[in-house]
């Protein structure tokens, strides 16, 4: 099992997935999540960071009292070649996603999502919970 040293040129590439932490920010810097009701319909948003992208195929966003997943209305994302999962679509700078809850609000809803910057450095899935009560929205991580 190869180690790491100070001064080991050949492992190079995992010294800097080490001490790489230091440049990356939180993932609530980067994506930058907002949310907010609309009638019968929550409106999602995201800034993304300069750089970032979130992946269209990995949001997911959960009715937890239902145990169901809400179908999202999505914009047009872009194409990326990915090397680890080939070609996937993405979003930069920002994208918003409709949810249509209809007319009951009383939800939980667990939204999920995941992203990347362009250096190759890939958050692990990112989870927000937002509270729906007496027409009243709420955000937790």
């Amino acid at each position: 099992m190869p180690t790491i040293s100070a001064k080991d040129r050949l492992n190079k590439g995992a010294e800097n997935l080490f001490f790489v932490d230091k440049e990356i920010p939180p993932a609530d810097e980067v994506f930058k999540f907002y949310a907010r009701l609309d009638g019968g319909k929550i409106l999602l948003n995201w800034d993304i960071e300069k750089g970032c992208y979130l992946y269209l195929d990995k949001f997911s966003f959960l009715d937890k009292n239902l145990n169901t997943y809400f179908k999202a209305s999505f914009p047009e994302g872009e194409i990326l070649e990915d090397e680890y999962f080939g070609k996937v679509k993405v979003f930069y700078d920002e994208v918003e996603v409709t949810l249509n809850i209809g007319k009951a609000f009383e939800k939980e809803i667990i939204a999920t999502y995941q992203g990347c910057n362009q250096k190759g450095y890939c958050y692990s899935p990112i989870k927000k919970f937002i509270v729906i009560k007496e027409k009243q929205l709420k955000v937790n991580n």
